[in-house]
């Protein structure tokens, strides 16, 4: 069963290692984990339980692309890795002083699915004049992802961008 979880790995690092040639100013930032030691959010997507990862931008940027990829790998005899569909939002922490309370307030600031449920991946996320509150910026932002499945699964966060993206 490790020699699965290995190739998985491995597998992740590969797809993370590919770079096109015209962003040789963007870095890859990837984030790989198990759902199992993932945050549970409090938040659910169409009634569904999420997880959640937090992640720091180092310095301000005019556009982050963001995909992941999800695989189960079946603990029984002979293991499979069985790819996931995996949908998630990706949000900003409002820092406003009219929000007293000490919960954390977010605002949606993209996402890869459509409203019939439809991925597009990846989803890029830009600076907008017109927008104030979209400022790519060292805020604290999260990806909530589900799969619409009650089983624990593997999962890559790939974040491409001008900086050093930091996770939580």
């Amino acid at each position: 069963m490790k020699k699965y979880y290995f190739i998985f790995i491995c597998a992740a690092i590969f797809t993370t290692c590919t770079k096109n040639v015209n962003d040789d100013k963007l870095l890859d930032n990837s984030y790989l984990n198990y759902t199992e030691n993932t945050k549970l959010s409090e938040e659910k997507i169409d009634n569904k339980e999420t997880y959640e990862v937090s992640f720091n931008v180092e310095k301000p940027v005019e556009c982050i692309v963001i995909e992941m990829e999800g695989a189960y790998i079946n603990r029984v005899f002979p293991n499979e890795n069985i790819p996931k569909r995996v949908y998630f939002i990706v949000e900003k922490k409002l820092q406003l002083q009219q929000f007293k309370s000490n919960a954390k307030k977010y605002m949606t600031i993209g996402k890869n699915f459509s409203n019939d449920w439809e991925i597009t991946s990846p989803v890029s996320i830009c600076v907008s004049s017109n927008d104030a509150f979209l400022l790519l910026d060292s805020s604290e932002y999260r990806v909530r992802f589900t799969i619409f499945e009650k089983i624990p699964f593997y999962y890559v966060l790939k974040i491409r961008c001008e900086s050093k993206i930091i996770f939580d």
